[in-house]
């Protein structure tokens, strides 16, 4: 379990993903300088202690717990090979579906306040997350289908 390259793909991108909890996803500015910024616990306005919650992102925070829920489970799933290749994938659409409610929320929000957004650094982990899961996949491919050569020798 440990040994395979797919549980050290798996294990970055549970942490990566958990890691985004840490700091915020997009800073923006209105035009009269009133300062907003989005995480996983919301989108809050202010800085600080003085910060007001103006918008709940549950769905994307319920989302990223998940994925790394996932990532984590399958990791475990070493004896069964098929089904950790359908939870990949799973996890795939799940992160996937997690960038276009994200880009959502920031351009509803944007929209909404006239505010002009700026990103951060956090906002590529998921895209990581993607691409080792998608390296996991490919990893556990390999692993099945050696296992079948095997069965076709005896």
């Amino acid at each position: 379990m440990i040994q395979r390259i797919q549980t050290v793909y798996l294990f970055l991108a549970s942490a990566i993903i958990f890691s985004m909890f840490l700091s915020p996803l997009v800073e923006m500015v209105d035009p009269s300088g009133q300062y907003y910024f989005f995480d996983l616990a919301g989108i809050y306005e202010g800085v600080g202690e003085t910060a007001m919650k103006i918008e709940s992102v549950l769905p994307l925070r319920f989302l990223l717990v998940v994925t790394a829920s996932l990532s984590l489970l399958t990791i475990f799933l070493y004896k069964r090979r098929i089904l950790q290749i359908r939870i990949c994938i799973f996890n795939l659409m799940l992160l996937i579906g997690f960038y276009a409610l994200f880009l959502f929320y920031y351009y509803h929000t944007k929209n909404r306040l006239d505010a002009a957004g700026y990103f951060k650094i956090t906002v590529i982990f998921p895209v990581i997350a993607v691409i080792l899961v998608f390296l996991a996949t490919r990893g556990i491919r390999r692993d099945e289908m050696l296992v079948r050569s095997y069965d076709r020798i005896r």
